[in-house]
């Protein structure tokens, strides 16, 4: 099944990136799917694809609770149409409600689009890590990084072994961010980035095409992505020539001190 395969590459890419504030934490595999700890309180822990492979049991959502919901932060899990029937309903009993939705891309790598001009796309080569977390963090909140925490993530992202990190530059200036990383044959483009002043100028079509020729170097069969629904990403992958394959809510259940 095509949306097995996608959640393992989208969580085999989290799980792999040493975040120091897991903890040394494992991933909790459960009917087809892991949840993952990142953090007390972190928004981006979250349960990806569990229910793709039977039955989440009342039980097994405890044992995901109780990770994702260590030291008292809200708890997500993404919930995609191929998850067996029950699951939506035990969430909702026990008060998840709908945080988010997403949309999940597909293609196949050929045939390669031709680079964008104007735009030079490479990956990262030794010694711009730093400044590739840098144009992470602006890209994604809009001013410089202010601290080694705020670094941090995009740190992490950029030593992470079987991540590819890519720099979009115009005139010789890096302007843009992404990521492709390969599992059992899905190529799977995450954290595009392009700094506000730049933006509406290709730079993440750029980006796309680039990451997609490397998927096709590399031996995937599928290059997939998720943005959220009409965005500019969107529209940039559906110009790349990418169809939704399904959509996916992010259910949360918010701290009980909220209650």
């Amino acid at each position: 099944m095509l949306a097995r395969r996608i959640e393992n590459a989208q969580a085999e890419q989290i799980d792999r990136t040493p975040i120091t504030s897991r903890q040394g934490v494992p991933a909790l595999r459960i009917a087809g799917g892991r949840a993952l700890f990142l953090g007390p309180r972190s928004s981006f822990s979250a349960a990806i694809g569990v229910g793709l492979d039977g039955m989440v049991s009342l039980a097994d959502l405890d044992r995901i609770e109780d990770l994702l919901g260590q030291g008292g932060g809200a708890v997500r899990i993404e919930l995609n149409p191929f998850c067996e029937p029950s699951l939506s309903g035990k969430l909702g009993a026990r008060g998840y409600r709908v945080e988010r939705f997403l949309q999940v891309w597909y293609r196949p790598p050929t045939p390669v689009p031709p680079p964008v001009p104007g735009v030079e796309v490479r990956p990262v080569r030794p010694g711009e890590e730093r400044r590739w977390a840098e144009l992470f963090f602006l890209a994604y909140l809009g001013r410089p990084a202010s601290s080694e925490l705020e670094l941090s993530g995009g740190l992490g992202i950029v030593r992470t072994q079987g991540n590819t990190c890519f720099l979009a530059l115009q005139n010789g200036e890096p302007r843009g961010v992404g990521v492709v990383s390969v599992t059992d044959g899905v190529a799977l483009l995450s954290a595009d980035g392009v700094v506000p002043l730049y933006r509406g100028k290709g730079l993440q079509l750029a980006l796309i095409h680039a990451r997609m020729a490397w998927a096709a170097e590399h031996g995937a069969d599928v290059v997939t992505a998720s943005t959220e629904p009409a965005t500019a990403s969107q529209r940039s992958y559906e110009k790349a020539g990418f169809r939704c394959a399904y959509p996916k809510l992010v259910m949360v259940r918010p701290p009980f001190s909220s209650y």
